[in-house]
């Protein structure tokens, strides 16, 4: 599976690394090891994304490694770079925001490594596995191929991305394989407990409320098979939570029993929505996302549209009402 890329890496000297607008645990937690193992051959080596790491995942780069793109500052550094490498964002450079922007126009060689079943005709080169539960696993292979070794801080960033992306070992992708490369993970220096309390034990008093408001606000329809929500930005402002501190929002409707479709659309600004979607399993939600121009796994995908939330919402909700409907 590496054979294309593994020369690539050895051969050159300048990466630069990024991933999806607003990332998460995997994207920064994939690019943090795959930046220490190339920096550990001697490569240099910048990690660029558009949006700033959210305050929740701030623990796996204590240092700053990843830097928010400016265009001015970097244009230079994109320029240098002799090969561009895209983590857990497969569907093209539109998902990386400014910066994919431009990067699409640099003469870098460009690979792109993920797990979502999207797009990759915007790299050169990939490698996605669709049955890998993470974009970190994928990593851990790569780097393990190459012979590298995993350092405590690796580990940790790897196993960040993994339990995360496997809801905590729950998601349908959880396989042998993920346990077999967590058991590494924690061989080599990962603390479950750390990195559990991190993630999930460090909420500011205002997210807490504002989850509390948002789980008062589902409903459900489709005798209880759909649950919805949505959220805009004028409650943020009020709870005092920014958009980057959302994370797990939208699989809450999964709480409740009998659901199979879960829909939450988030307000990010005055005319964008962003429409995600999770399922139990047993309905493939990554059709209703490509309806709407996104994409994503089966079981959890999403897109951003224009529009008004309410009517995003309705909307969204009848679709997936006759997502149910349509024969298997």
């Amino acid at each position: 599976m590496w054979q294309i890329i593994i020369p690539i890496l050895k051969q050159n000297n300048n990466f630069l690394i990024t991933s999806h607008l607003n990332p998460d645990c995997d994207a920064l937690g994939s690019e943090l090891a795959l930046a220490e193992h190339l920096d550990r051959l001697g490569k240099k080596v910048t990690i660029m994304n558009s949006d700033p790491v959210p305050n929740a995942f701030r623990f796996l780069d204590p240092t700053g490694a990843i830097k928010k793109y400016a265009p001015t500052k970097h244009a230079a550094l994109i320029k240098k770079a002799e090969v561009i490498i895209v983590l857990d964002a497969s569907g093209g450079w539109k998902r990386m925001g400014r910066v994919g922007d431009a990067l699409a126009q640099a003469g870098a060689v460009k690979l792109c490594i993920d797990h979502h079943p999207d797009a990759t005709n915007f790299v050169d080169v990939t490698v996605v596995d669709p049955d890998a539960a993470a974009t970190g696993e994928l990593v851990y292979e790569l780097v393990t191929a190459m012979q590298g070794g995993l350092s405590a801080t690796m580990a940790q960033a790897l196993y960040a991305a993994i339990v995360t992306d496997t809801g905590n070992f729950r998601f349908p992708k959880t396989s042998p394989r993920t346990h077999l490369i967590t058991a590494e993970l924690l061989r080599a220096g990962a603390l479950p407990y750390s990195i559990y309390r991190q993630l999930y034990e460090q909420y500011p008093r205002q997210r807490v409320r504002l989850k509390g408001h948002v789980l008062d606000s589902i409903k459900v329809v489709a005798n209880g098979q759909i649950a919805y929500y949505g959220l805009d930005q004028a409650t943020l402002k009020s709870y005092g939570v920014k958009t980057s501190e959302l994370d797990g929002f939208a699989s809450l409707g999964q709480e409740i029993g009998g659901v199979r479709i879960v829909i939450f659309c988030l307000q990010t600004s005055k005319s964008k929505v962003k429409i995600s979607l999770r399922s139990d399993g047993s309905i493939e939600i990554n059709q209703l996302a490509l309806a709407y121009g996104g994409g994503g796994h089966p079981s959890a995908a999403g897109a951003t549209v224009t529009g008004q939330l309410d009517e995003i919402l309705a909307n969204v909700v009848e679709k997936a009402k006759r997502l149910l409907e349509t024969p298997r």
